[in-house]
């Protein structure tokens, strides 16, 4: 599909200077009829060259005709003037941000099939997978939130077609039929949506066509790897569009259990979109959106980095593909599922959203309403084992309610005024149930429930005054109340077998604790100043200072006491940044950079807490020990750079590259040392807290991060076809993950991965025949360490090497 929009392009491009030749040709025609004398007529067509190839893309063509005289005959020619644009997203070079914008082209060579795979091609851009759930985590320049259970608003909000999901994971198995992706850093929400610290990830789906169009790609791998992709689209009446996509995603498994050679990994994802657009008059646009995803792919397994458990005692794993399970019967018996399972999802997404604009002259007003609902089951095994100890099952049912309106002024003051205002609203309803089965190593299953109902009302508005022609100022202000509660929040133990002791002679039963409910209020305001000057038509050089917020919420991975559920703070950055956007010689180099510095307040961070006391004598329920929680970390400071090129140096060469850089420390935080509390206990049978001064420390995110890709368009073979070579890479630094100052099995080590591609296709883009590799040089590396499951500490491996075709068709 990613030959489509320059198919259309240069199909109505083609069409128009035709037209407009034809109707030159006519008036020359009438006039030599009417002299008596045979006029010469000389003519291009817009949108191609003197070879007939089409122009590159986002070229604009314009028609001028000119009318000469001679002594022994009139001519009239057509001439054309072709405004070079190689690059794409020409008007996001006069917007004062560094966001980083991917076409569906760009996608598709990058082999970027889900939001996880972003982290390959944004600088200071991190995504990973929460303890290999489908849930994912973003950080963006250093800012983010590790959060499993998925309760919490993320630092880095992900938008589709508008609508803002705070629940992360809800924007799995959207990315298909895509038309363009926008990232997108620091703080955001004050011209659209919500208000947040980390930035955005902006997925915008491909709109129905009023021209009747419909094709499919096909991608086919190593590992019986499969994606299909398939769209028709078109219109029903003059003034009603449709369009309907859908994608299906299978095998591809790399992992195996090294116990028993069993592969596991197989994607099973299925997806359909359908959308409308209606244009009842001039002023007017209405699109209603659907989606419907259903994951019951096998789940991403881990391999074992270090084992503390003296019951397990697992060596680390030789072979990073290597995984474990063994599912204890009753665990299934009591979850409800197969006891035949293997670790896998059974994940529904599903949401319609209604957008509309209407233009009233004086303003337009938009307006966005959005219901999405999320069911996720999906059995893990954490510690990579057969040995039952970090077994999970997350159950979670969430359903957002959305709705958003706006209203963009005309410029006023001889349009050196310019206004924009809005209202957000959302009503989240969420609950979930956190299974642990830990039959083998403290002798019971664990159930942690809770409810989280809440409600977020923002309110936004933005304006600019162009000071001069080239010199404007912005200044924007929003307002966010965000209220949530916990509750109906419990741990249920589960004894049998050799704990059935407790059950007064039943062979099992059921032990509870239930907690308070809680609340937590974020009442804030955050703002934004800017300044931007066009010095040139391709030079924009931009300054500004903001300030961002994002709500507080709750731990709610396992609890055991009524200390880990109450509220953490919001978490607040005021964030500095100037950048630069150029484009030179005549659109061939394009240049942008930008630097950065964040002071940042309150940081949410999954740390640890201490329930003090002696175990053996507690009888309130909560054992005292260390435990998992969130904690505001008070201050800490982030910097670093960023560079974007694009370059078109010859002709059929092109040539992407990113840079990004940064550096973090934590200025004030004092957290638990666990090993040093364990040590204590050891001596004295007691837990007492025992803090460390991480002042100074390294926030632990990869400092460089590069991609880069370069593309190369040969001349007409066979004066229809075209051979397209493309080679790309990434490359991150070393990240320090879970604890600060970590080393050894605390370290995702450095890695470089390159992929490579060459496609064969006719100059009319009506299909294509690609053959692929990624990861060519077959890279082994480690894309996530640090998932703690009880005394196990696991990584998760990237994928190996896929070879492959892919081919389409475009009608």
């Amino acid at each position: 599909m990613a030959s489509l929009g320059s198919g259309l392009r240069f199909s109505l491009g083609l069409a128009t200077a035709l037209c407009a030749a034809g109707e030159m040709k006519a008036n020359a025609a009438s006039t030599a009829s009417a002299s008596g004398h045979r006029k010469a007529v000389t003519h291009r067509a817009a949108g191609t060259s003197t070879s007939g190839r089409p122009p590159p893309a986002g070229a604009a063509a314009t028609l001028h005709p000119r009318r000469t005289s001679t002594k022994s005959h009139d001519s009239e020619s057509v001439l054309v003037s072709v405004r070079r644009r190689v690059f794409k997203f020409t008007a996001q070079q006069h917007e004062a941000n560094s966001a980083t914008h991917l076409d569906q082209e760009t996608l598709n060579q990058r082999h970027i099939n889900t939001v996880m795979d972003l982290g390959r091609v944004v600088p200071n851009l991190t995504v990973q997978t929460e303890g290999g759930s489908t849930a994912p985590s973003f950080y963006l320049r250093g800012i983010g939130l590790q959060d499993y259970t998925q309760n919490n608003m993320s630092s880095v909000l992900t938008y589709f077609d508008g609508v803002p999901f705070p629940i992360a994971s809800m924007s799995s198995g959207m990315m298909f039929d895509v038309e363009s992706v926008a990232a997108e850093p620091g703080p955001v929400g004050f011209t659209h949506g919500l208000s947040d610290t980390g930035g955005e990830v902006r997925i915008e789906s491909r709109a129905p066509t009023k021209k009747f169009h419909y094709g499919i790609t096909e991608d086919l791998a190593t590992r019986n790897r499969s994606k299909t992709v398939l769209y028709v689209s078109g219109p029903i009446t003059s003034n009603l569009q449709y369009r309907i996509a859908a994608e299906n995603m299978e095998g591809g498994a790399y992992r195996f259990n090294r116990d028993t050679g069993q592969k596991l990994g197989n994607a099973n994802f299925g997806a359909i979109r359908g959308r409308l657009a209606w244009q009842p008059d001039e002023k007017t646009n209405i699109d209603l959106i659907a989606n419907w995803s259903l994951d019951r792919s096998q789940a991403t397994a881990g391999f074992v980095l270090q084992d503390f458990s003296t019951l397990s005692n697992a060596p680390r794993d030789t072979n990073i593909f290597a995984t474990g399970w063994s599912l204890n019967p009753v665990f299934a018996k009591v979850i409800g599922i197969s006891s035949k399972s293997v670790p896998s999802n059974n994940d529904v997404n599903w949401n319609i959203t209604l957008k509309g604009n209407h233009d009233f002259g004086f303003a337009k007003l938009y307006g966005i309403t959005s219901f999405a609902q999320q069911q996720r089951h999906e059995y893990i095994d954490r510690d990579a084992l057969s040995f039952r100890s970090g077994d999970t099952y997350f159950v979670t049912s969430t359903n957002v309610f959305s709705q958003e309106l706006r209203l963009e002024g005309r410029p006023l003051f001889n349009g050196r005024f310019h206004w924009l205002a809005g209202l957000y609203y959302n009503r989240i309803r969420a609950n979930g149930s956190n299974w642990f089965d830990l039959s083998d190593y403290i002798g019971y299953i664990r159930d942690s429930t809770h409810d989280q109902p809440q409600e977020n009302f923002s309110q936004y508005a933005t304006i600019g005054y162009d000071i001069t022609r080239k010199l404007k100022f912005a200044f924007s202000l929003t307002h966010q109340s965000d209220e949530r509660q916990l509750e109906n929040d419990a741990v249920k133990q589960y004894y049998y077998g050799t704990t059935a002791a407790r059950c007064g002679g039943a062979e099992s039963c059921w032990s509870a604790n239930r907690f308070a409910t809680h609340g937590a209020l974020t009442n804030q305001f955050s703002g934004k100043v800017g300044l931007n000057y066009q010095a040139t038509k391709n030079i924009l050089a931009y300054a500004s200072i903001s300030r961002g917020v994002k709500p507080g919420g709750f731990t709610t991975n396992t609890t055991v006491s009524d200390i880990q559920i109450k509220p953490f703070k919001p978490e607040w950055v005021l964030a500095y940044e100037v950048g630069l956007k150029t484009e030179f010689f005549n659109h061939r180099l394009r240049l942008n950079g930008a630097m950065f510095y964040d002071d940042y307040h309150d940081k949410q961070m999954l740390g640890t807490i201490v329930i003090p006391g002696d175990p053996a004598a507690d009888t309130s329920g909560a054992t005292p020990g260390t435990y998992g929680s969130y904690v505001n970390i008070p201050h800490s400071k982030i910097w670093g750079t960023e560079f974007q090129l694009d370059a078109n140096p010859v002709k059929g060469l092109t040539i992407s590259q990113t840079f990004g850089y940064m550096r973090g420390k934590y200025t004030d935080y004092q957290q638990v040392n666990s090993a040093a509390v364990s040590a204590a206990f050891k001596q004295t049978g007691i837990y007492s807290p025992i803090y460390t001064s991480y002042n100074g420390a390294d926030m632990g995110f990869p400092k460089l991060t590069l991609s880069g890709m370069a593309s190369y368009d040969t001349n007409p073979i066979w004066k229809h076809y075209r051979l397209n070579f493309e080679v790309d890479y990434s490359y991150r630094t070393m990240q320090n993950s879970l604890q600060p100052r970590g080393t050894g099995v605390y370290v995702v080590p450095p890695y470089f991965l390159l992929g490579a591609s060459v496609t064969f296709k006719p100059l009319n883009n009506r299909w294509f025949v690609t053959a692929y590799a990624q990861n060519l040089t077959d890279r082994r590396y480690i894309d996530v360490v640090g998932v703690a499951a009880t005394t196990v500490l696991t990584g998760i491996a990237g994928p190996p090497r896929f070879v492959g075709g892919r081919f389409g068709f475009d009608f």
